[in-house]
């Protein structure tokens, strides 16, 4: 029989190994991993393929913290082959990126199981050549301890391709005259042209042009004859074909124009949205919507009565309310800042009330049919009294004018017209 024979000291060898290998086991618990942070970056391009002559592509970049624990410091550097403009990126967004090669981004933390806003930066990629592949890359980093790195970097390729042709419709020039807040009453136009930037002649171009109601009256004299538009909604909403457009041309001028509409608050916009599009496809739309227009402003006002001075005695009485007849008066207003008169639109009650810029004004007053005459002005008390002093007397025709008023953005001058009837 044969019997098993233990070294001396075996046992305590065991005991000693097994006792080391606890106390590992109790620095280092297996689940130690499970509780930290995991970024994960997810990176995708579109378009993967782009024509010879470039084009731009979008990076959109996911970033998440797919572990157990909160990611504190997040930062991501993006490589990419251009750099990029501000344009395109969100001004609200939690991202703070410094825009150069490579962009660098922070974000705040994220606790376990939170994805961050997604980060989408427009890159425009300059010419290549035939199968020519550029890579963007976006690699993420976290001062919190990770359970693994592996998921913190994404790289996509783009490539050029010479099989792909499009036209790139994009707005060159749309200018808002006047370029200050406007208000109720102001003329306004929108001249505007359009260029092609693709690698193909467009067969036409067309403008989808869409106002604040009541903005435009329409196509403006501005316009090249060339274009052809068609109402869509009357005030509002135009269609205009031109073209066709050459690579690297730009339309002629398109112009719509009108006056303000009235109703508006200060601060309030007046949209104008030019959307391009042509018959064969347009691989770059991102660059076909313009969005421009005008903000109301505040205005001041030029305000006062018209009025018949029975008693011919300079002053407005309570009991004269009677107007003269309107078909022999006119009355304009005279800024100091403009060679033309603007015309004032005069109540059936004798009243006017015409909103303007802040400047220097004056008003001018003219009677025809030999009925009426001025009254005599600044006659006791100015609140009603005439302000208007005769400047041109013939038997058939008067004129007159007040003083120069100079007045502030919200604030009002009131300047009364008193006439007498003559025989």
């Amino acid at each position: 029989m044969s019997i098993l024979r233990r070294r001396p000291g075996a046992s305590l060898a065991l005991i000693a190994l097994s006792a080391s290998l606890g106390a590992v086991a109790t620095a280092v618990p297996a689940s130690a991993a499970l509780n930290r942070a995991d970024l994960s970056i997810d990176l995708t391009v579109s378009p993967t393929r782009i024509p010879l002559n470039g084009k731009l592509v979008t990076a959109d970049i996911h970033v998440a913290n797919a572990g157990a624990a909160i990611a504190d410091g997040i930062a991501l550097t993006i490589e990419t082959p251009a750099p990029i403009s501000g344009e395109g990126l969100a001004t609200d967004s939690p991202w703070q990126c410094v825009l150069g090669q490579p962009i660098q981004c922070t974000h705040p933390a994220l606790a376990a199981g939170e994805s961050a806003t997604p980060l989408s930066l427009p890159i425009r990629l300059s010419e290549g050549s035939d199968g020519q592949s550029v890579a963007i890359t976006a690699i993420g980093t976290t001062t919190s301890r990770e359970s693994s790195t592996k998921n913190n970097f994404d790289s996509q390729s783009v490539t050029y391709d010479a099989s792909i042709v499009y036209p790139d419709l994009y707005v060159e020039s749309a200018v808002p005259i006047p370029g200050y807040q406007v208000i109720e009453g102001d003329w306004v136009k929108y001249p505007m042209r359009f260029g092609n930037a693709g690698n193909i002649a467009a067969d036409d171009v067309r403008a989808h042009v869409v106002a604040a109601p009541g903005l435009f009256g329409g196509v403006g004299n501005q316009s090249d004859p060339s274009w052809q538009c068609s109402t869509i909604v009357d005030g509002q909403e135009w269609d205009c074909v031109n073209g066709p457009l050459a690579v690297g041309a730009m339309t002629p001028v398109l112009s719509f124009s009108g006056r303000v509409p009235a109703g508006g608050q200060p601060g309030e916009r007046l949209p104008v949205t030019v959307t391009l599009s042509t018959s064969i496809p347009d691989e770059d739309p991102a660059r076909s919507v313009y969005e421009g227009g005008f903000e109301y402003g505040t205005p001041a006002y030029i305000s006062g009565r018209v009025w018949l001075d029975a008693d011919q005695n300079g002053q407005r009485d309570a009991e004269e309310s009677n107007t003269p007849e309107l078909d022999q008066l006119s009355v304009s207003l005279l800024p100091a800042d403009a060679n033309a008169p603007v015309s004032v639109s005069v109540n059936a009650d004798g009243t006017y009330r015409m909103p303007v810029h802040a400047g220097q004004y004056q008003v001018e007053a003219a009677v025809t049919g030999g009925s009426y005459r001025f009254t005599t002005p600044d006659v006791g008390d100015d609140a009603t009294d005439s302000d208007v002093q005769v400047t041109y007397d013939s038997s058939d025709y008067m004129t007159a004018q007040s003083d120069p008023v100079n007045i502030a953005e919200g604030g009002e001058a009131i300047l009364d017209i008193g006439l007498i009837t003559v025989g």
